[in-house]
């Protein structure tokens, strides 16, 4: 990923590397049914499990635990730790492929927040080293075997085990509240996956591969655009547009929509795709091509942003940009038609709030959109269905 370089103070870094890609849309996390909070998560009984798909996440919300947090054996990697110090070392929060970490340090020691987009699952939670519980649990399982016994210690010793302060609330999603069988499932999200306790699910593992980020990150106060795709054209003349918008009083997004719309005319759909950069010298497009441009401007100034096509069931298909606000947990959408800001904490329930009605949508791959200057459909069971 190439950098441009401008004197802007921007918080957000990219890591250049996909940390999701062996993830499919129906892949899925299990933890033991007999998981108790009394053993830190291991089950006694392993003959029957609870399985989420990753996108049921989508419908559930981010919750608070009770009391001071939930303590669990769930193993991460040292690694993962070491490359979120580096990564959020001096900054608020990072966005890793559109995924969101922060560190908050409080009086109890470091909270680090996970916010993985693609299946609107949010967490916070505490790295820990073994403590007097988890002593106790290891010598129940292996105390009668000295080998086992410390090898397994010193798995936990060398790295950390998982306390869930936030959490989803997937299995009861009715109820204001987190119970520990879903306190487990978070944290099986991002534990490793292999956990050598016996009776501890292996996790997904979606932040193991952040030692390999950490390595390619790179801090620099100065470079704050991201140029993730080269411009066919006029590339000089965008930035130029973009160190204006930034440079001036006020918010970026309200600066941003007010002056494209002053400056641009829109027209009714004309099938016609256009790149953000024939759109900038055209300066005349239909609602597709403001959406695009609008997306390319926000990706390039640190925004998470989604591209998604939706069906509202008229046969016309629809296009806009839902963007992450800066600060906050909340989403907003912006387009040629709107600016709507701070509508949801997760953008899976945006498509309904456009229409205002129960809607079918899709997130088309934003490469294959610029490389083929058309959107391709996918089959019908690659659609999502926001409810209203």
């Amino acid at each position: 990923m190439k950098r441009i370089t401008f004197c802007l103070s921007a918080v957000l870094i990219f890591a250049s590397i996909n940390l999701y890609a062996q993830y499919e849309p129906n892949a899925g996390v299990s933890i033991y049914t007999d998981a108790s909070a009394e053993h830190l998560g291991r089950a006694e009984d392993r003959s029957r499990l609870i399985s989420v798909e990753l996108e049921e996440f989508a419908g559930s919300d981010s919750l608070d635990v009770p009391g001071p947090g939930i303590e669990t054996a769930v193993l991460v990697d040292s690694s993962v730790k070491e490359a979120l110090d580096q990564m959020l070392e001096n900054r608020d929060y990072v966005i890793v492929e559109n995924s969101l970490f922060t560190k908050t340090k409080t009086s109890f020691g470091d909270v680090y927040g996970f916010s993985w987009d693609r299946y609107g699952f949010e967490i916070s939670f505490m790295f820990q080293k073994p403590g007097a519980r988890l002593i106790d649990e290891i010598e129940k399982v292996y105390g009668s075997d000295a080998y086992l016994y410390g090898e397994l210690r010193r798995s936990y010793e060398d790295n950390y085990c998982i306390k869930i302060l936030r959490a989803e609330n997937v299995l009861t999603p009715q109820d204001e509240s987190i119970d520990f069988r879903e306190a487990m499932l978070s944290a099986t999200v991002i534990g490793s996956t292999f956990q050598p306790m016996l009776g501890i699910r292996d996790g997904i593992g979606v932040l193991n591969m952040l030692g390999l980020a950490a390595v390619k990150y790179k801090s620099g106060t100065n470079e704050e655009f991201i140029d993730y795709r080269d411009f066919e054209k006029n590339g000089d003349g965008i930035y130029s547009f973009l160190h204006t918008i930034s440079g001036q009083n006020g918010d970026f997004i309200d600066n941003l929509y007010s002056s494209f719309e002053g400056m641009t005319r829109k027209i009714s759909d004309d099938g016609h795709m256009q790149l953000p950069e024939e759109f900038f010298e055209t300066r005349v497009g239909d609602n597709t091509d403001f959406a695009l441009f609008y997306y390319d401007i926000l990706k390039r100034n640190s925004y998470q942003v989604k591209f998604i096509v939706i069906d509202p069931g008229d046969a016309n298909l629809y296009c806009t940009v839902f963007f992450r606000e800066t600060g906050t947990d909340l989403w907003g959408r912006i387009d040629g038609n709107s600016l709507d800001r701070e509508w949801a904490t997760k953008w899976q329930r945006l498509p309904a709030l456009v229409f205002t009605a129960s809607v079918q949508y899709f997130e088309p791959s934003i490469e294959d959109v610029f490389f083929q200057r058309k959107i391709i459909l996918p089959p019908p069971s690659e659609w999502k269905r926001s409810l209203y």
